[in-house]
């Protein structure tokens, strides 16, 4: 009898602790049901809030939804788009330089990569082979173009303006592309690898390429050494023989002008004593016509005169010598 009635005490307890724990369940189950609300309202709000997004000064935004363009020039500021995976931003940088090494390795300060050399020969148009080092600087123009026009327009880059160079180099001698023509190759490599970057949608545009180095190879390169001083020996020469004409020439000019100018006057002068000594005849045979002896007397006069000028004269007096004269006092002396 007292065990039935422990028994029966024992599951009373049991019931009523059951009844208690149930009582309490019931009371708790509301605030679990707010805290779970709260909970997923919280989650709703930072989903919402995720698509706050921000673009910087020297960026654009490019918006897709769902994979299709929806917006392709995002201006810089705060935006709102609406969150994964229904819209995707990507923010290029569209105001900054970027550059592309074609035949070396620029500086990577963030990675800490030294440059390096990279050989890249090019086949001149007098069949000579050069190392050349190009420096490419480029933005983006066209955001939309530069994410979906190709899949690596960096690297495209790089292989446009190598075949741009090798395609200019192929045409044009190796003493033009050492000397004078790397301004000519730099800019035609601007050109023809910005029209074939455009023909590819890529929206970039080339800023400026600049040839760092060219060089023959390290084997010739001696040789080219050689070829570059006699190249300069024989231009120094040339200018020095360009220079000497350019004294000699004016000096020769001047004395020939002088001689031209001198035997102008001796012909006037000439012509003009012709002229003279032809009156003075004309006059003088009028003369003669008129009195013969007289002007055959003076004309007499006038030739001794003349042929006598130069003449040692002696004066005898006949008075003093006699009939015979002793001339031996004219022989010359020894």
């Amino acid at each position: 009898m007292s065990y039935e009635q422990d028994t029966s005490s024992e599951n009373r307890g049991i019931w009523a602790d059951e009844a208690s724990v149930r009582t309490d369940m019931s009371a708790g189950i509301p605030r679990v049901k707010k805290l779970a609300w709260l909970f997923a309202l919280g989650l709703l709000v930072m989903y919402a809030l995720s698509g706050i997004y921000v673009v910087q000064p020297d960026e654009r935004g490019v918006i897709t939804r769902f994979g299709s363009l929806i917006s392709a020039n995002v201006q810089p500021g705060i935006h709102y788009r609406l969150p994964w995976p229904v819209d995707r931003v990507a923010t290029p940088q569209t105001t900054s330089i970027k550059r592309m090494s074609i035949g070396y390795r620029i500086v990577d300060r963030v990675r800490g990569l030294a440059p390096t050399a990279r050989e890249t020969q090019f086949v001149t148009g007098d069949e000579n082979i050069i190392e050349a080092q190009l420096l490419v600087q480029y933005v983006v123009k066209d955001p939309a173009a530069f994410l979906f026009g190709t899949k690596e327009p960096h690297w495209l880059v790089r292989k446009t303006c190598e075949a741009v160079l090798t395609r200019k180099v192929a045409v044009m001698s190796v003493e033009d592309v050492l000397t004078t023509g790397k301004l000519e190759v730099e800019h035609q490599v601007k050109i023809g690898a910005q029209e074939i970057l455009d023909s590819y949608g890529t929206g970039i545009e080339l800023v400026a390429a600049h040839i760092q180095e060219v060089n023959p190879p390290r084997d010739v390169a001696d040789s080219f050494r050689d070829v570059a001083s006699a190249r300069e020996d024989r231009n120094r020469i040339i200018q020095e023989a360009n220079g000497y004409a350019n004294r000699v020439v004016p000096m020769a000019r001047g004395e020939g002008v002088a001689l031209i100018i001198a035997a102008q006057g001796d012909s006037t002068e000439t012509v003009s004593a012709a002229r003279g000594e032809s009156d003075r005849f004309l006059a003088l045979v009028e003369e003669y016509r008129k009195d013969q002896g007289s002007i055959r007397t003076r004309l007499w006069l006038e030739t001794m005169e003349t042929v006598l000028s130069g003449v040692k004269k002696y004066v005898l007096n006949d008075d003093a010598g006699g009939s015979q004269l002793d001339l031996r006092f004219m022989e010359a002396k020894r």
